[in-house]
């Protein structure tokens, strides 16, 4: 059963509350850098280097449904569009985006509407902890997913979208091959109007994982009254980002004196940063296991000087599709290695339809070998000056 709220606790929900969860895990008293921004592995990888938290620009809220209403665009939108108004009508600094997204479910289907709450200004709990914990002259690295996707906005705050910027697709073929993934997977489309994709309205700038424009101005305001940098790194390719990180994180070990030669390749939800830097590796993120991401991860590794070992960590995606590569072509990735790669066998068995639990991921990171000592945290400046000079890999800016 795929996890996620009852609906009538809705109104239990608080992006104040939440907030105040993610500032309060980090317990030191001050920071050199805070990362702040959309969703990315990469960026969480960096925030471990430079010893310093991951603040996220919003969250995801799941609200558990029938099949039918996670599945359906108009019954999703009919069911959502209430629930986004109650999350509104309580909250007036943020926007709600909900996705509907059919042909990414796993199999068996889906039970959940999917949200993204989005602040549209800086929440009062992190103002706060930026003010308080920040270092005076310290810097915001503010991670921008810019890629777009075309959406509707039935009221003010709230949008629509059917599909994502993660599929592999553009909105046009994935439009037009939902129909045929209804046909192939025996969904009844008797009731076609339920299957209809709102017509979007042009204004598809910002997607469900990008920053909200409101937040971004607020957050110049604040780093320009305060005395504090605030640094953007715009993606318009996932890609992009996990292909800078990793060779800034190459560059950081080897100026520790580390070999920076072992890699490890992390797909879907499967991480834990800070084992990466206790064992001295490279990281690099795929979002999921589709030919668009290793096309661009095989891209980057033929231009890398190559890695002595290599660790492949893959979350199977739950569905056959023919934009999921098969196995083989995962086990392939080990051959970059000049001495050791692997696909971890437990992965491999449950690929593609199976489970990997995130503790097991732990447990083998945990048990790759120390390289003490540990590197001092990476320097704001040399991350901000490796990504910039990395944008070479196109698709990434920073400002």
């Amino acid at each position: 059963m795929d996890a996620g709220i009852p609906r009538q606790r809705i109104a239990d929900v608080r992006s104040g509350e939440v907030a105040a969860w993610m500032t309060g895990g980090y317990r030191q008293p001050q920071y050199p850098a805070v990362v702040v921004g959309s969703p990315h592995v990469g960026a969480l990888h960096l925030a471990a280097a430079l010893g310093a938290p991951w603040l996220p620009a919003g969250f995801r809220l799941s609200v558990r449904c029938s099949p039918t209403d996670a599945k359906r665009p108009q019954p999703a939108l009919q069911q959502g569009r209430a629930i986004a108004s109650h999350l509104l009508s309580e909250d007036p600094d943020i926007a709600v985006y909900q996705r509907c997204d059919p042909m990414g479910q796993a199999a068996g289907g889906s039970t959940t509407l999917d949200f993204y709450v989005k602040w549209t200004a800086v929440p009062e709990q992190l103002r706060r902890f930026l003010s308080e914990r920040l270092i005076p002259g310290g810097t915001v690295v503010l991670i921008r997913d810019c890629r777009g996707w075309p959406a509707t906005q039935p009221d003010d705050g709230y949008r629509f979208q059917v599909g994502t910027v993660g599929s592999g697709l553009s909105w046009p073929d994935y439009c037009r091959q939902l129909r045929r993934h209804g046909d192939e997977s025996g969904d009844d489309w008797s009731d076609e109007e339920s299957w209809t994709v709102p017509a979007p309205d042009g204004g598809d700038v910002d997607a469900e994982q990008g920053i909200h424009p409101g937040l971004l101005g607020d957050l110049r305001r604040w780093s320009s009254a305060s005395g504090r940098r605030l640094r953007i790194v715009a993606i318009t390719d996932s890609a992009a980002l996990s292909a800078a990180v990793g060779d800034v994180y190459r560059s950081w070990l080897r100026a520790a004196g580390k070999t920076g030669n072992r890699l490890v390749i992390g797909c879907g939800t499967l991480l834990d940063p800070w084992h990466v830097v206790r064992a001295g590796l490279v990281p690099y993120w795929c979002p999921g296991p589709l030919h668009s991401d290793i096309d661009a991860l095989e891209y980057w590794l033929a231009g890398s000087e190559p890695y002595r070992s290599i660790d492949l960590l893959v979350e199977p995606p739950g569905r056959v599709s023919p934009k999921v590569v098969p196995r083989d072509r995962l086990s392939a990735l080990a051959r970059f290695a000049t001495e050791r790669g692997v696909l971890d066998p437990t992965c491999r068995r449950n690929y593609p339809l199976g489970v990997v639990d995130q503790r097991h991921v732990n447990r083998v990171l945990s048990e790759q070998p120390y390289d003490a000592p540990q590197p001092t945290p990476l320097s704001t400046a040399a991350a901000i000056e490796g990504l910039d000079r990395l944008a070479r890999y196109g698709r990434l800016l920073v400002t």
